[in-house]
């Protein structure tokens, strides 16, 4: 069975979740959270994109994107999620999947600014 396209209208943002392959804690030490935030800052330059919160925890992550152009948003995941596996896998000593399945995609409209904060506080509370 085919999967559903993702809703990708322009100008919004999304709330991305990805999660470490079996749920396991492969991103729980200091060297890998850097790795990952570098990798973020490079996809900038792969498709143009706004950041506005990233939390990044043990065996997942949390992202509040902004795409300038929405259909774009499944290039920036793929390239993210293809370049951050190889580097984490290479700096680990390990291969195969590093994420698990798909990552997680919820549009959030430019004019709903009340779900845009609840977001923020969301993500920046995770960690708790």
């Amino acid at each position: 069975m085919a999967r559903q396209p993702r809703y990708l209208p322009a100008g919004h943002s999304f709330h991305i979740t990805l999660r470490c392959n079996s749920r396991q804690f492969l991103i729980a030490k200091g060297l890998r959270r850097d790795v990952l935030l570098a990798v973020l800052s490079k996809a900038k330059q792969k498709v143009p994109h706004r950041l506005y919160a990233v939390c990044l925890m043990a065996n997942h992550l949390h992202l509040l994107v902004r795409p300038d152009d929405a259909s774009q948003l499944p290039k920036l995941m793929h390239w993210f999620g293809w370049y951050s596996a190889m580097a984490l896998n290479r700096l680990s000593g390990r291969c195969g999947h590093f994420w698990e399945a798909r990552y997680y995609a919820t549009a959030i409209s430019p004019k709903d600014h009340r779900r845009v904060l609840n977001t923020l506080r969301y993500i920046h509370a995770n960690p708790k």
